[in-house]
């Protein structure tokens, strides 16, 4: 995983696991569908972001580095 991944991770998915949790800790009902969707939804996401982040670095723009030797002119 490179920086942007753990950017996402920090910055964006767990405050919103975090938010959500708390969202259905609020309700008075009690419903457990909703702590199986968090749960499906922050699989889904981690399955996706760590299978197309390691496929974009094998062969996207991340896995070539240009190498040139310096010109003194």
């Amino acid at each position: 995983m490179n920086a942007a991944s753990y950017i996402f991770f920090g910055l964006l998915l767990i405050p919103l696991v975090v938010f959500l949790g708390w969202l259905l800790k609020k309700d008075k009902e009690r419903s457990y569908i909703g702590i199986v969707v968090l749960i499906a939804m922050a699989l889904i996401a981690l399955f996706a972001i760590i299978k197309y982040d390691s496929k974009f670095m094998e062969t996207g723009e991340g896995s070539r580095i240009k190498s040139q030797t310096p010109s003194y002119r």
